[in-house]
């Protein structure tokens, strides 16, 4: 066989993969069950949604926001996040996806279906994402027990999910579900004399994750374990990602439409389609089906043609090469 499959990355990653602290004495405790220890820190969370206000800053040119303790009747007027009606709160039902490797079956045993609050405070103007393309972001992260930032980065750097090199760097499981709720930038991005670069219109939002969605049983001197946390994040840049190098992009490898990119694998196999270069397992690679024989460059993903009598697209047909 000349098949060609993707197993460099296929290997056991970490449960927890941090790019968000310098932090060098991280360590891990036995591990709870989720569902138990999930119902806590949504109490924490709500409680905490209930009892803080916030005003928007701009700090060295970036949004940010301020956390006060709300008291209830006070004279100063404050709001609680929980109520604020110009930046709403919302949520969205997430599942945890943290995996053990890029497999199918690689996704952690986690059953809970955790609550992700957030709220939006500018859209942004530009491109949208999903979590499997490459962002640049930057952010701000603290802790709920006191409010406390335990992270910084004001500099924009490219996160990526799947990491498929040491050279790219993954964010946490929550982080990189609530990114694709935000627009990137306006282009063009300008550079000032002192080096510095503007964004026009970034997208920028505030999200609290229960621990399930952040480092679970990994502890810290600023991250205690079990810990829910908030992050602002600043989506400033989007780059569309091709995991597999077959030329169809990893956002069109999603079967009907699904969200989850790991559970499309038309041909079975255990590996998803945007990690597979060859889909339908007929041994000629997906490069090659998908290219025009009239131009020799690859076809507009709408235009893939599917075989005589077919209704699957060329590449994802094991009878059509």
């Amino acid at each position: 066989m000349n098949k060609v499959k993707f197993y460099f990355i296929l290997p056991l990653i970490s449960v927890v993969l941090f790019s968000c602290s310098n932090d060098d004495s991280k360590k891990t405790t036995p591990p709870r069950d989720y569902t138990v220890q999930y119902p806590t820190d949504l109490d924490s969370i709500e409680s905490y949604l209930k009892t803080h206000s916030f005003s928007v800053i701009e700090e060295g040119g970036l949004t940010d926001v301020k956390i006060d303790t709300f008291i209830v009747g006070n004279v100063e007027g404050k709001v609680s996040i929980w109520d604020n009606t110009e930046f709403p709160l919302q949520f969205k039902m997430v599942k945890n996806d943290t995996r053990t490797s890029y497999l199918v079956d690689g996704r952690i045993s986690d059953p809970v279906d955790y609550k992700m609050y957030y709220f939006i405070i500018n859209d942004g103007g530009g491109a949208s994402t999903t979590r499997f393309d490459s962002t640049y972001v930057s952010y701000r992260g603290w802790r709920l027990t006191d409010s406390e930032q335990f992270d910084i980065s004001n500099q924009p750097f490219w996160s990526t999910f799947p990491k498929t090199s040491n050279d790219e760097t993954a964010l946490i499981s929550g982080f990189r579900q609530f990114t694709p709720l935000l627009n990137a930038a306006v282009p063009p991005f300008v550079t000032g004399p002192d080096g510095q670069v503007s964004y026009n219109n970034s997208g920028v939002g505030v999200v609290f994750l229960p621990s399930g969605l952040g480092y679970y049983n990994t502890f810290s001197s600023s991250i205690p374990s079990y810990s829910p946390i908030a992050f602002t994040v600043r989506l400033h840049s989007v780059r569309e990602r091709d995991h597999d190098s077959d030329t169809v992009l990893s956002k069109y490898e999603n079967g009907t439409g699904v969200e989850d990119l790991f559970s499309v694998d038309t041909d079975g196999d255990n590996i998803p389609d945007f990690l597979d270069n060859d889909d339908d397992n007929d041994n000629v690679r997906t490069i090659l089906e998908v290219k025009n024989p009239a131009t020799g460059l690859p076809y507009e993903f709408a235009n893939i043609p599917t075989c005589v009598g077919g209704t699957l697209k060329k590449h994802l047909d094991p009878n059509c090469q």
